[in-house]
């Protein structure tokens, strides 16, 4: 009786994973990028000056291209601010080197007080109160951009006078070494089409993405700034969500950021996960409970496991077919990039990648610790932060 019972739950969760799956790829077919130029204001029309806020720590991989990218836009008017804790962190030197390269563009901050447990935050509050403009464009250091990001940004800031904010997907198109390629594959499989989704099931979206965001200091302001969210992990999603609570908009750009991550071992792929797992949890509750229905292969997996059989085997065989579809698809869309599909896929690291996130999926559930930049957290069931230890390097 109890397999029995089994057995038709998890039929009932792949053919909820089957809808989900579909209407995912619906999602990601209809999506603008910006392989489609952003309708821009007419060639008279000022464009606002934007102060690009840079929070650093720790020499990432390919930094310096990283930033000096912000450096070089095609925009009349904005200055890039970098901001480090120390002149003992890692970042420092690079971030010297780029304000000695751009000297009239950047402006270096060393130093900044600890408003809460999000150290990142407060380094945007002491950014933020030195920025000359109004306009902020933050965006996370990993993050490399073409010269046309910032004038696409903007743009599409200024075409609703009620925007609060602009906030773009990310992408790896280039992984170094198999956790990159891991991470590669979940952000395209997993985080871009539900993020689609969200957009259509909620008629919009009410949150940021940490890749970029663009918004008035004066909006935020007024739902509190930077101290208001000093204790808070997901400070990205706490932007969109305050401007969006406030009344105002939240657009998803068309432009898609370039994640330069570096080499990544596989554990550091599933602590990075299990991270944003937790995130995700006590951001998005119910939306995150709901999550668990996407894993499509996975039950189709199960059925195939423990009750062998044509019905099963087809379930399987359709969930492996429309997650291919589906990753063709968001590389044709988002990706851009000859032989990211065949690598992954004929390499069958896809059914893997499913199975890994299945399992962190359930794991999120066990604990509210997460590691992030070197640090360790405890985090409370509305997403406040409570510092615990520092790892050994």
């Amino acid at each position: 009786m109890v397999s029995e019972v089994v057995k038709i739950f998890l039929f009932a969760c792949a053919a909820g994973g089957g809808s989900y799956t579909l209407f995912a790829l619906f999602c990601v077919l209809r999506a603008g990028t910006n392989r489609k130029t952003p309708s821009l204001p007419p060639v008279k029309q000022f464009f606002p000056p934007v102060s690009i806020l840079k929070p650093l720590k720790g020499a990432d991989y390919g930094l310096k291209e990283n930033l000096a990218s912000f450096c070089s836009q095609d925009y009349p008017d904005y200055e890039v601010l970098l901001g480090v804790k120390s002149e003992e962190d890692g970042a420092f030197g690079v971030a010297r080197e780029i304000s000695r390269m751009f000297p009239e563009r950047v402006r270096l901050m060393v130093g900044h007080e600890d408003l809460g447990a999000n150290r990142k935050v407060s380094n945007l509050h002491r950014l933020s109160q030195s920025a000359t403009h109004d306009l902020l464009a933050v965006s996370d250091s990993d993050m490399r951009v073409g010269r046309d990001y910032l004038k696409a940004i903007v743009s599409e800031y200024l075409e609703n006078e009620n925007t609060g904010l602009v906030t773009s997907l990310y992408r790896i198109t280039t992984p170094t070494g198999l956790g990159a390629a891991f991470e590669s594959l979940t952000i395209a499989m997993d985080f871009i089409p539900s993020v689609l989704v969200a957009q259509i099931v909620e008629g919009g979206i009410n949150f940021g993405l940490g890749a970029s965001m663009l918004f008035s200091r004066e909006k935020f302001g007024q739902t509190g700034g930077f101290k208001a969210i000093a204790d808070h992990l997901a400070d990205d999603y706490q932007v969109g969500y305050r401007l969006s609570r406030a009344g105002h908009k939240v657009v998803l750009s068309k432009y898609v950021m370039e994640d330069m991550e570096g080499p990544m071992g596989f554990w550091q792929y599933l602590s990075h996960q299990l991270r944003w797992a937790r995130t995700y949890r006590v951001s998005r509750p119910k939306g995150y409970i709901g999550y668990g229905i996407t894993h499509f292969f996975v039950y189709g997996l199960l059925l195939s496991l423990f009750w062998p059989g044509t019905v099963a085997f087809s379930v399987l065989a359709l969930a492996f077919f429309l997650r291919v579809l589906a990753g063709f698809a968001v590389n044709r869309k988002f990706i851009s990039r000859a032989g990211w599909s065949f690598w992954f896929f004929c390499l069958f690291l896809l059914p893997l990648k499913d199975i890994f996130s299945f399992v962190i999926w359930l794991l999120s559930f066990a604990g509210r610790k997460v590691t992030w930049r070197g640090e360790k957290y405890m985090v409370s069931a509305t997403g406040e932060l409570r510092r615990t230890d520092i790892l050994d390097k």
